[in-house]
């Protein structure tokens, strides 16, 4: 029974969509930092080097993009389902994993270098290229381990509802990653390995602030490893391999890509192609962050089993990615001179050619947004196979067709055009194998959420609304009594079940609106097998309803006070409390 959507999910999707694309706008301005200083500081040269040497980035995106899809989605699943402790658990062990592996992977990095450099391309024609590219990847390697770190943490502090430190570790990233380039480049002359040097630095200072989120003491996700926690290592790594093979192809295309740049064009293509992957870094944050949103709150949702918010997720992501990235791809395809001119005030031939590369990119801006939307949101409903297949199309398969043909019969201008081609060309093979498929009951536009057809409860079984006012608490209240006759539901829960909402909700109302601010409660009731779950979301002020009671003390004269509140925790068979994303969820089991 669903009147409307209910209005807390656009809300929630943007916050964590500007937090995402914030965190992805530090990671950018990191890049385009490193770019333009070595650009204006160094040479074309070494700028060539620089973009030789870019699938660093994807590679260590390889172990933080899998332990952190992992512990988003985990996690998320956890708390939508209200099993707290098991979320807190997948954190730790989350976190021991990721200093491991980067640590092991800083290691193999220092050491090897060199081999690492000639494997990416900076060899043969391109071997003068091989000192300035190892340089770059030492000073890069050393920050492995803060990198890594601070992709784990960032989604997981927004979803203990500090958003502000994430928005602030990410400045924390752009303005140090500044100030160290600088220092070491301009004052030490250190060269490539001054500018990996520097953004080693940044994400130190990142990591710093993330950390302090966790000292106090009402925070959900707190360090607690226990020895039962080992026993999701493997769950953890599986669950976050799909983004793995991601983040592998993602490293994978653009050596072969480069390959293809430097045969058509040597260095001259190569410095143009650097040109773009330096700007591919900054205006695509805002189609990641979008990607990153919906891999969390899809993750939440589908721990909670709800299809209908998981269906509006998805349409609010395609506006965003639609209007708002197509509008970014429209600027960017304007400005690609300007961009050109600022990395390139001297060589008129390569900036021919970067105009040429950053505007073909700009054209894949919203086919991109909406391929990452599909990608994170079968990762976060847990469908692996489908998110594998996607995510090897989306960065491998597509894009190296389209690179190979297109280079084929155009040359270098196939080559750029091969980006927007390739996320076309994935976007309808994905839309023919939604609406062709046979093995579902779903219809029409649900094919595409690609959900097993015993994921939800039937709409007959479950009442979702949002209400503003006491008035509507009230006429909630009585709709919900009328529901559980209609059920069978017998009279001492049906009246529990009608106090709790008049309770909960009425208590949200009168002191949670209090602020003058405008704000909705999201109420869910669902029967399941023999249990009655009530669920309620608000965008208040942080209320733990069991701390709370737990520190009142009775007035002896005033006996009344908060008793129709005790009498649902003392009458529930459970009742669990989460604060995700400056959300208050409350979870009653009845």
């Amino acid at each position: 029974m669903r009147e409307k959507y209910t209005s807390i999910t656009k809300k929630q999707f943007i916050g964590t969509m500007t937090v995402m694309t914030m965190v992805e706008l530090a990671n950018a301005v990191s890049c385009v930092v490193d770019g333009l200083i070595t650009s204006r500081f160094l040479g074309s040269t070494e700028m060539a080097a620089y973009g030789i040497a870019a699938p660093y980035f994807s590679i260590v995106a390889i172990v933080s993009g899998i332990l952190m899809v992992s512990c988003q989605t985990m996690c998320a699943r956890s708390v939508g389902s209200g099993r707290m402790e098991e979320a807190k658990g997948i954190f730790s062990l989350t976190c021991v994993l990721g200093l491991l592996f980067s640590g092991i992977l800083t290691i193999l990095g220092i050491l090897f270098a060199g081999p690492f450099s000639t494997l990416l391309g900076a060899r043969g024609a391109s071997a003068g290229l091989l000192p300035y590219t190892k340089s770059y990847l030492i000073g890069l390697f050393l920050g492995t381990p803060a990198n890594v770190l601070v992709v784990i943490l960032a989604p997981i502090v927004q979803l203990d509802g500090d958003s502000r430190r994430a928005n602030l570790a990410s400045a924390v990233v752009a303005v140090t990653d500044i100030l160290a380039n600088l220092f070491f480049v301009a004052v030490l002359d250190l060269g490539l390995v001054g500018i990996g040097l520097g953004t080693t630095v940044s994400y130190i200072a990142a990591l710093a602030v993330l950390l302090t989120h966790f000292v106090k003491k009402d925070r959900m996700f707190r360090f607690s490893l226990k020895k039962d926690d080992w026993k999701r290592t493997l769950p953890i790594i599986t669950g976050g391999l799909p983004r793995g093979i991601s983040m592998f192809c993602r490293a994978l295309g653009p050596v072969f890509t480069n390959a293809v740049v430097l045969s058509i064009a040597a260095t001259a293509g190569m410095t143009a192609m650097s040109i773009q992957n330096n700007i591919k870094f900054f205006v695509g944050a805002p189609a990641c962050g979008i990607g990153g949103a919906v891999l969390l709150i899809a993750g939440i949702f589908a721990g909670e089993q709800d299809m209908n918010e998981l269906r509006h997720l998805l349409q609010i992501a395609a506006r965003y990615a639609v209007l708002g990235i197509g509008a970014l791809a429209v600027l960017v395809f304007a400005a690609a001179p300007l961009a050109a001119q600022l990395y390139l005030p001297d060589d008129a031939v390569v900036r021919v050619m970067a105009v040429d590369a950053i505007r073909w990119y700009a054209l894949s801006l919203p086919l991109a947004a909406l391929n990452m939307i599909i990608g994170s949101y079968l990762q976060a409903i847990g469908n692996q196979k489908g998110a594998y297949l996607f995510n090897i199309g989306s960065e491998l398969v597509c894009v190296i067709t389209c690179v190979v043909s297109l280079s084929h019969l155009f040359g270098l201008d196939g080559v750029w055009a091969a980006f927007p081609a390739g996320q076309l060309l994935l976007l309808v093979i994905f839309l023919c194998c939604a609406f062709f498929r046979k093995n579902t009951k779903a219809k029409g536009i649900d094919k595409m959420l690609f959900l097993p057809d015993d994921f939800c409860i039937p709409e007959e079984d479950g009442i979702s609304i949002s209400v503003h006012s006491m008035e509507e608490v009230i006429g909630l209240s009585e709709r919900v009594g009328d529901f559980c006759k209609k059920h069978g539901v017998d009279d001492r829960r049906t009246c529990l079940l009608s106090l709790c909402i008049e309770e909960m909700a009425g208590n949200t109302v009168q002191y949670g609106f209090s602020d003058g601010k405008r704000h909705s409660i999201d109420i869910r009731v669902i029967i399941k097998e023999d249990e009655i779950l009530l669920r309620l979301r608000d965008d208040c002020r942080r209320f733990d309803l069991k701390e709370k009671v737990e520190s009142w003390e009775l007035d002896r004269e005033h006996p009344e006070e908060n008793v129709g509140i005790r009498m649902v925790l003392g009458l529930s068979k459970d009742v669990s409390y989460a604060n995700t994303m400056s959300m208050n969820n409350l979870m009653i089991t009845i």
